[in-house]
Formats: C-alpha cells, sequence, structure tokens
C-alpha cells in the first residue's frame, strides 16, 4: 500500500511540475540589488492571488498551495530511535541523514461562492521522509494531509497599508497511513487570516481539534505538542524569501514551542535553491512527541509567497 503511494505521489508530482497552471507565482525577475518595488506596488498575497484567478476552469487546473520541495540531504540531530524499534527492514536503525520532500496542491472546486468573492478549494500535501542513505533505503515515515477550505478574499485595509486579505475557514485530516500501533492520526477545524503589506505576510491560523476515536486510541496528547494553532511569518527581499512558522508558543508555557524557517533564492524561471531548518517537536506525525532539531538543502518549486 505504501509502496503504491509513493507510485501516486511520483505520478502527481510529475503532472504538477509539467502543468504550466500549476505555477501560480510570477517568473522571478533576475537578481538586481539596485531594484526595490514601488511601495504602492501589490503584496506578495495579492499579487499570487491575481495569478490564481487567472487560472482557466479545467480539469486540469492544479495549483501549488503550501511549499513543495525536495530536500536530498536532511540532518535530523536526534531522530526517534526508540518509536521505530522492530518497525523497520532487517532492525535497521534510523540514519541522521535522508532524504526529505513536500508536495502540496490545491484545486479549485468552486469559484465565485453564491457570488461573492470567494473559493472552495480542495487541497491535499504529502510529507514524506526517506532513508536513502541507509543500506535498506526505506521510507520511515510518510505523512498524508487532504483537506477542504473557503478561502474568503477581504482585502480590508487594516493598520496604515496593511490588508486583511484572506479570512479562510477549512477542515484538515491529517495522518501517516500505518493503521496500528504506529498509527498517528488527527483532525482539525480551522480559520485562518492572511494580512499583508508590500513584501511581507502574515498568517495567523487557530485550530480546533477533533477527539474521534483515531485521536483517543492512537496520541491522546497531540496536542500538548503540536498546539492549537500555527503563525507564519514570510518575507520577500529582491527575490529572496524568508519564512518562519511557529506553533505551540503559548500552551503549556511555551515548553513545546517549536520553529521552522525556510530561506529560498530563485536559480531558474521555476526552481529555487532552499534551505530549511526545524527545532522543536512534530518534525513529522511519528515524531510529535519526541523533540528534535533538523536541516536540510534541496530545490523549491513553490513557497508561501
Amino acid at each position: 500500500m505504501r509502496t503504491q503511494s509513493k507510485k501516486v505521489f511520483l505520478m502527481v508530482f510529475l503532472i504538477v511540475c509539467i502543468n504550466p497552471v500549476s505555477r501560480a507565482h510570477p517568473v522571478p525577475k533576475p537578481l538586481s540589488y539596485h531594484y526595490l518595488p514601488p511601495s504602492n506596488s501589490e503584496s506578495p498575497v495579492e499579487e499570487r492571488a491575481e495569478k490564481e484567478k487567472k487560472i482557466p476552469p479545467n480539469y486540469f487546473a492544479i495549483v501549488f498551495y503550501k511549499p513543495t520541495y525536495i530536500l536530498p540531504y536532511y540532518y535530523t540531530g536526534s531522530p526517534y530511535q526508540s518509536v521505530y524499534k522492530n518497525h523497520t527492514p532487517n532492525g535497521d536503525h534510523i540514519e541522521r541523514s535522508e532524504t526529505k520532500y513536500q508536495l502540496s496542491f490545491k484545486v479549485p472546486a468552486w469559484k465565485n461562492v453564491l457570488n461573492n468573492p470567494s473559493t472552495l478549494y480542495l487541497a491535499y500535501t504529502q510529507l514524506s521522509y526517506w532513508q536513502a542513505y541507509n543500506r535498506t533505503a526505506f521510507f520511515r515515515e510518510t505523512d498524508y494531509e487532504p483537506e477542504i477550505f473557503l478561502a474568503n478574499e477581504t482585502n480590508l485595509p487594516f493598520f496604515h497599508e496593511w490588508k486583511i486579505n484572506f479570512v479562510n475557514i477549512g477542515a484538515i485530516h491529517q495522518s501517516n497511513g500505518f493503521g496500528d500501533s504506529m498509527e498517528r492520526s488527527w483532525n482539525r477545524i480551522y480559520i485562518e487570516a492572511i494580512s499583508s503589506t508590500d513584501n511581507l505576510m502574515i498568517s495567523i491560523k487557530p485550530w480546533l481539534v477533533v477527539h474521534d476515536r483515531g485521536f483517543r486510541n492512537h496520541n491522546p496528547n497531540m496536542a500538548n505538542f503540536l498546539g492549537y494553532g500555527q503563525v507564519l511569518v514570510a518575507y520577500k527581499f529582491y527575490n529572496q524569501v524568508f519564512t518562519i512558522a511557529a506553533h505551540n508558543l503559548i500552551e503549556g508555557g511555551g515548553r513545546h514551542a517549536t520553529f521552522e524557517g525556510t530561506w529560498s533564492l530563485p536559480i531558474t524561471a521555476y526552481l529555487n535553491v532552499y534551505l530549511q531548518f526545524f527545532s522543536g517537536y512534530g518534525q513529522s506525525l511519528i515524531e510529535y512527541d519526541h523533540r528534535t532539531t533538523s536541516g536540510g538543502i534541496g530545490i523549491a518549486l513553490s513557497n508561501w509567497i
């Protein structure tokens, strides 16, 4: 089953890469450190929204959602060895060096809902950790994340040049698909406010955790480590993009605070050098209660802005 999912991933990855509609970001300008965008230019959020509006209504209208990338080299400082005991090929230990990749896309299922500036999206994100440098080269974890959300474009003036661009409402299911003692899953309902000005974007996304049977049976304390929301900040400096995402900053007195930072720089019209740094809990679902510090380098096809 998990082997088939990898084949599906590769097929979808190729479709998204080949499909020109999927590239919702503008073609980057050549690097010039004498160029600054004018103060009255569109924010990166508005620029991306305008690109997505131009997507024609056809069955191939797939666009990037969260960052889509591959990190051929990803280093985890303290692998969660105990949770994998008797669950790896030939009893292999988890190597610190591995490959990490993520595919994320969305499909506009219903535009201009009830003649309002709202779009209903179906989205899917898949995050995988491949022990490529291990002698048996197995996938130690793959997290599957289908999602449905209503994106409400508001563009309300907020403070000085800030606008509240979107207020989104959605539901997420996330699991690793193991189905036994290694199963990790949870369901969430969220509301998200996205605000921007010039080259800066801030997303505040609180969520409600659904305490269903799967959650109670496999990971009843997951919210204690992964929190009840996320804050994301993205900044565009010339053609570079810096981001930092954080969760669990307040709950539990910040004992489980977690951060993920990235930096990207375009090297072609559609490829970016991509650096990622992680510190905290929940690098993957199987590691939700395990603290680690990790980092990697690779190539990204898309980013938050």
